[in-house]
């Protein structure tokens, strides 16, 4: 099993080769599907338990109507796909995107299909929350974080204030705060009980980071297999119908009827 250096070390290797900043917080959405130009991101409500889902080196996009494109390069391609528990909130998901990275780009699992349950210990997700909570703040990023500040008490709204700009979730960053010695576990345990929406709110800032998708966004899809399907359809080798039902199984009606 990796130890917590050596996570970390992947973490900040991660940053560095896709010319982040070691220290700063990361907008990990809009990096990943810039850097993995091969991975399909699916939102979609799952049970309480699952956080999320990956499938490493599918044969193609695994859609079966995407099979009809008939386009041999699909065949050979890496595509990855990360599919994340909607019913979370926007912290837990960006942990969740960045657990599943771990399973991905630095896990030696030749399962086709991983599913992560938030109830499940193993050493392979001990390890990929390990460097979940890196990849998003890493260790020295906090240690900075804390010096840059003069932080030599934690308060609730200084933990909220430093969640906001790292945008990790808050028992990720209570666990991360624990670790640095920064709080005492009894803090940890008490400021896990606090309604975190509502502090950040009567502190001034935005509940976004708490809480789960919208409706609108409880389905819905970003990366390849959007560009896959728009290029299929301008060579010519599915109809606009055809098109059109396959971005909707992704649920993407805002690209069939054209909504702005």
């Amino acid at each position: 099993m990796r130890d917590k250096i050596k996570l970390n070390s992947l973490a900040v290797e991660l940053r560095r080769d896709w010319d982040l900043n070691p220290y700063s917080p990361i907008d990990l959405f809009s990096i990943v599907l810039s850097k993995l130009p091969d991975l399909t991101i699916l939102f979609y409500p799952m049970s309480d338990n699952t956080s999320g889902m990956c499938i490493k080196n599918i044969d193609g996009i695994n859609v079966n109507e995407l099979k009809e494109m008939g386009n041999s390069k699909v065949k050979s391609s890496k595509d990855m796909f990360i599919c994340i528990n909607s019913n979370m909130s926007k912290g837990r998901q960006r942990f969740t995107l960045a657990h599943e990275l771990y399973h991905l780009l630095f896990e030696d699992d030749k399962r086709d299909l991983i599913i992560c349950e938030t109830s499940n210990d193993d050493d392979s997700e001990i390890e990929a929350n390990t460097f979940a909570s890196y990849l998003i703040m890493t260790y020295e990023g906090l240690e900075r974080y804390a010096k840059t500040n003069n932080l030599t008490e934690w308060s609730l709204e200084e933990i909220i204030r430093a969640e906001q700009y790292f945008q990790i979730s808050h028992h990720a960053m209570l666990y991360r705060l624990k670790e640095h010695e920064f709080i005492s576990l009894e803090e940890c345990k008490e400021l896990r009980s606090v309604q975190i929406g509502y502090s950040a709110r009567i502190n001034g800032f935005s509940d976004k980071l708490y809480v789960p998708s919208t409706k609108s966004e409880k389905y819905f899809s970003l990366g390849k297999y959007i560009r896959s399907v728009e290029k299929a359809f301008n060579d010519s080798k599915i109809s606009s119908g055809k098109r059109d039902e396959l971005l909707l199984d992704a649920f993407r009606s805002d690209l069939t009827y054209k909504f702005f």
